[in-house]
């Protein structure tokens, strides 16, 4: 059975920036995801403070996941000279201005 995947994103963004990176994921990386063969779409979060005993500590402000119909899909994606020109555009407008890791999952349930 083929189940969808995650490519994961978390980032950190400099202050002076975050208006201008929050707009440009919001108009250009989104369109830009929808032209990735597999993806079924794209969603980004902002890290909120939890008062709790569970809760864990999160170094990251943002992270963004990419879903992708297969981890096959993914696979190709994280291989692509499309990645390599998002990753590159990525670094032109903001490399510098904060941290970012990338990670991946496959669906495991249901």
């Amino acid at each position: 059975m083929t189940r969808p995947a995650l490519f994961v994103v978390k980032a950190t963004i400099a202050p002076e920036l975050e208006a201008a990176f929050n707009q440009w994921y919001d108009t250009v990386r989104s369109k830009e995801a929808a032209q990735v063969p597999g993806c079924l779409g794209m969603r980004r979060y902002a890290a909120l403070p939890l008062e709790s005993a569970h809760a864990g500590s999160e170094p990251w402000q943002y992270m963004v996941c990419y879903e992708v119909d297969s981890e096959a899909s993914l696979q190709a994606f994280v291989r692509s000279d499309t990645l390599q020109a998002m990753t590159r555009d990525y670094n032109d407008r903001f490399g510098g201005a904060g941290d970012r890791a990338r990670l991946a999952y496959r669906q495991i349930y249901p």
